[in-house]
């Protein structure tokens, strides 16, 4: 259960909730027992009072209840309390309904607020995460956690929650009842339910393992396709169709397989539960009945017949209980790789977090000392003892063939990952000590792939700006030549640029990104080849 134990931080949040949706499905089980038991009366009704010998085997709280009972019945005769009864188990039903329908009330709200809270914690996760973190990860591995995996997540684990509330409340005052109606029938029954149990747990493993196997071939089936759909350019500039045709069918069919295996496991949890279920009612009915029979158990014949049907309200919620349990076990493998998708960054996340100092104003230069950094591993290094000074105020240039290190100057110098060794020093500010969140409001960045994010022009200009200053970045469009295009669009500044900025050109992608890079007013602006 260790999926249940992953999101109990969220469910904490709902605990109010939760505590109601407990107390309202308590009161159900409890009317819902009451529903049943009333057909022990009814037997009564239809076969007349007990026997002298029946009377002499019951005891205790049974004796008085159906003492009780047929005092009722001798006095206002058998018709009278058939009726009174029936509307009696009618009332039941209709105040056992409106109880049960408050509990699902609250537990939409549970399943919903949890799933919120789920997607939204994630999603802050991964904002937190450095750039070397997005450069080692697949992009469509990543995608397929964060929807098909998020979203077993909520079918399986968060949709079990009101089974794995529910049925274990049903199951205890149900037990309750028996102990009180027949102890020795309850303990034989006690002694065959781990075995049901012991079955259920090795399935439910079995289960698991190939639903994680199900989900790490979806992750490569889909980043398969999301290299397809970003390279498709080149795919078919250089005839590779039939070569990614062939990569997408490979991963396709492992993907094949081991969803087959999982549904094939899973469609057998439910028959083989049920199978359990009524071979411990079997037994049971077997044992108790001869019990009876020979004169040795304490219950009458229709009290027997009552524990029978007490007995058997244990198997819908058991089912739903173990069901619940198969669902779970398939949703903990889409929960361990959410986890494992962040699990090994915590080491790496104060090179580019809150912690450090204050970024100190540029006023005199940037010096790069000795500075070593390879890209993880890599055995040769992108820079190997560079030095650079970059005086404030001035513009320099860096020039070299490509791959010679100069996007890793900027990716360094953006503090999106430190030096191995050597250092770069801000007005003699060591940036290590510097917090990256801080520094990089110091800077802008262009990088060589304009990326504008679906909006306006407007809101591309001013990315990352709570407060957006208008005459600031109308200076900063003028400045980026942005306004000679966007005087001719009907919405002006406020035209949607489309994913990615598809609905620009590249040259119009490149303006609105100089801009937003103009309306920082930083100290320092990084063009990496724009």
């Amino acid at each position: 259960m260790k999926a249940i134990w992953a999101l109990v931080p969220l469910i904490r949040h709902q605990r109010e909730s939760v505590v109601l949706m407990g107390v309202l499905h308590a009161l159900s089980a409890v009317l819902n027992l009451f529903t049943f038991l009333s057909v022990v009366p009814f037997l009564r009704i239809l076969f007349g009072a007990t026997t002298s010998v029946d009377a002499a085997r019951e005891g205790g709280i049974i004796a008085v209840v159906s003492q009780a009972f047929d005092a009722f019945v001798q006095t206002q005769g058998s018709s009278y309390a058939l009726g009174a009864l029936c509307l009696a188990m009618v009332g039941l039903a209709l105040i056992k309904n409106a109880v049960h329908y408050a509990a699902l009330y609250v537990m939409a709200g549970i399943r919903t607020g949890i799933s919120r809270d789920l997607r939204q914690d994630l999603y802050q996760k991964l904002m937190d995460m450095p750039m070397g973190w997005f450069s080692e990860s697949k992009s469509g591995d990543v995608m397929s956690r964060f929807t098909h995996d998020l979203m077993e997540v909520e079918h399986s684990v968060i949709g079990s929650l009101e089974a794995l509330l529910k049925a274990p409340l049903l199951i205890l005052v149900s037990l309750g009842t028996l102990l009180v109606l027949s102890w020795q029938l309850t303990v034989f029954a006690l002694v065959l339910l781990p075995i049901s149990g012991w079955f259920i747990s090795k399935w439910s493993k079995r289960l698991k393992r190939h639903a994680q196997k199900g989900k790490e071939e979806l992750g490569q089936l889909v980043s398969v396709l999301e290299e397809t759909l970003l390279g498709m350019r080149i795919v078919k500039a250089f005839n590779a169709e039939e070569q990614f045709k062939a990569a997408y069918a490979e991963r396709n069919q492992g993907h094949f397989r081991a969803t087959r295996r999982m549904h094939r496991r899973e469609s057998m949890s439910s028959p083989m539960s049920e199978v359990v279920s009524l071979t411990v009612m079997a037994v049971l009915l077997a044992f108790g009945g001869s019990l009876v029979l020979s004169g040795e158990s304490s219950l009458s014949g229709d009290w027997f017949i009552g524990y029978l049907v007490v007995f058997s309200q244990i198997i819908p919620p058991a089912r739903s209980l173990s069901d619940g349990v198969f669902r779970v076990s398939k949703g903990a493998a889409s929960i361990d790789r959410l986890q494992e998708l962040f699990e090994n960054a915590s080491d790496v996340l104060s090179d580019q977090g809150d912690e450090g100092l204050e970024a100190p104003r540029l006023t005199k230069a940037v010096h790069f000392k000795d500075v070593v950094y390879r890209y993880a591993g890599q055995e040769t290094a992108a820079l190997q003892g560079f030095n650079l000074t970059i005086p404030a105020g001035k513009v320099v240039a860096l020039v070299g063939r490509s791959g010679s290190g100069k996007t890793t100057v900027a990716h360094v110098l953006s503090k999106f990952a430190n030096p191995e060794s050597g250092a770069i020093k801000v007005d003699d500010v060591d940036l290590r000590g510097v917090s990256g969140k801080s520094w990089r409001q110091r800077i802008s960045v262009v990088t060589q792939e304009a990326l504008l994010f679906h909006g306006s022009i407007a809101d591309n200009i001013v990315l990352g700006d709570d407060k957006p200053d208008w005459s600031r970045m109308m200076k900063a469009a003028e400045a980026a030549h942005v306004l000679e295009f966007v005087e001719k669009l009907p919405a002006g500044m406020d035209s949607l640029v489309g994913n990615s900025g598809g609905k620009l050109s590249g040259g119009q992608r490149q303006r609105v990104a100089l801009a937003r890079a103009l309306y920082r007013d930083a100290d320092l602006i990084l063009l990496d080849e724009a």
